[in-house]
């Protein structure tokens, strides 16, 4: 909701706050405002309420994890920017610009988390994931007290991390969604992708452009407008049943329907399915879930939700590298392949290069296929 980042704007509310001065030159004017104001009130309102039970709704969570807690975040900062940069607000209080940029950019930053973790099964925090941080500290310092010459640099450099962030967001939510075995969360995906953009680029082109305080009021009332529509949306997809979303487990999977609840037709599709994998089909290069589906002469959404609910994989490519990763390790221990190169088995068990395979090993095994290799052996030797 970032509607008062501009300095002008803020500025000029503040003097009207501090000087009392709150009428207007044009009598009509000031009737459109206060009924725009009045319309602002009520979304800012709804919304708050609507963040509120987002929230509770993660808190409640029995799974509580790193996306329930960015979850958690995304919704205390956007309530706190919910009061901070409404206009009432800002004409009693006078809180100072710093302050509500702060809480803008940590708003932007939890939505980042709560992506990361929504889109990664595997996500942990690290001290990768905190980097927007380390840049929009002193960012938000130069552009909240930064002498008028320096203004402009720090607002376009927090245009520009906002931009990259969102950027990313879209990205991530993207990536992976060929693979997704989880029908809500690609959804969720598009949504997102189509969604964000159109408001943050009317967020930043305001900001690149000097407003005066009413017409910026006006501003303010779209982005509470938009901003709730945004919510309600969020809200109605989190609140429905959808417990699929959240259950996860250290390697990214979900407990499995048991055989017994599956139809005779879909457990002799999912019999079909671990026949071929086990056959090896997993070895193949670049292998997806449509090229299992023209495999198996199966419908790929009926694909997708056999692996996800019969076995238990929330991504197709988890999926595929339980197997891979499986089968690097019997060939890592395998002393009559002692000298074959890593690159080697990372090309035969079905990789394109050699980083991807060393990060799958390492997720699942936690050491490198070397560590592994050096550590299988010498317990044969020792034996």
């Amino acid at each position: 909701m970032d509607c008062l980042a501009h300095r002008p704007y803020l500025e000029a509310m503040l003097t009207r706050a501090s000087s009392g001065d709150a009428q207007l030159a044009d009598s009509n004017m000031s009737i459109e405002l206060t009924l725009a104001g009045f319309i602002d009130l009520i979304l800012r309102g709804a919304t708050f309420g609507i963040l509120l039970l987002v929230i509770a709704r993660f808190l409640r969570r029995p799974d509580f994890g790193p996306m329930c807690f960015s979850g958690v975040l995304f919704g205390v900062t956007g309530l706190v920017e919910i009061i901070l940069n409404a206009p009432t607000i800002i004409e009693m209080l006078a809180p100072s610009a710093a302050l509500i940029l702060l809480f803008q950019q940590m708003h932007f930053i939890a939505l980042w988390w709560f992506v990361l973790a929504l889109f990664d099964d595997r996500f942990r925090w690290s001290a990768g994931v905190f980097w927007p941080v380390a840049l929009a500290i002193p960012l938000v310092s130069g552009a909240a007290f930064a002498p008028e010459d320096w203004l402009l640099p720090f607002t376009m450099a927090l245009v520009v991390m906002n931009a990259t962030l969102f950027g990313l967001i879209i990205y991530r939510a993207m990536r992976n969604r060929a693979s997704d075995l989880v029908d809500e969360r690609r959804s969720f995906s598009l949504a997102l992708a189509f969604s964000v953009p159109p408001f943050t680029l009317l967020v930043f082109v305001t900001n690149l452009i000097s407003i005066d305080a009413p017409l910026y009021a006006g501003i303010c009332l779209v982005y509470s407008a938009v901003y709730f529509s945004l919510a309600l949306g969020f809200s109605y997809w989190l609140t429905a049943l959808k417990d699929g979303l959240f259950q996860r487990s250290g390697n990214g999977s979900v407990a499995a329907v048991a055989r017994s609840d599956l139809s005779a037709a879909d457990r002799l599709e999912l019999d079909r399915v671990v026949k071929a994998m086990d056959g090896g089909l997993y070895l193949e290069p670049g292998l997806t879930i449509g090229g299992l589906a023209d495999v198996l002469a199966v419908p790929e959404h009926r694909l997708r939700r056999l692996i996800n609910g019969g076995l238990g994989y929330r991504n197709f490519a988890a999926f595929v590298n339980d197997y891979r990763i499986r089968e690097a390790k019997r060939r890592l221990s395998d002393p009559e392949m002692a000298r074959e190169q890593i690159i080697q088995h990372a090309f035969s068990l079905g990789y394109a290069s050699l980083a991807p395979f060393n990060r799958a090993f390492r997720e699942r095994v936690g050491v490198s296929p070397t560590e592994y290799r050096e550590g299988a052996l010498t317990g044969v030797i020792t034996h």
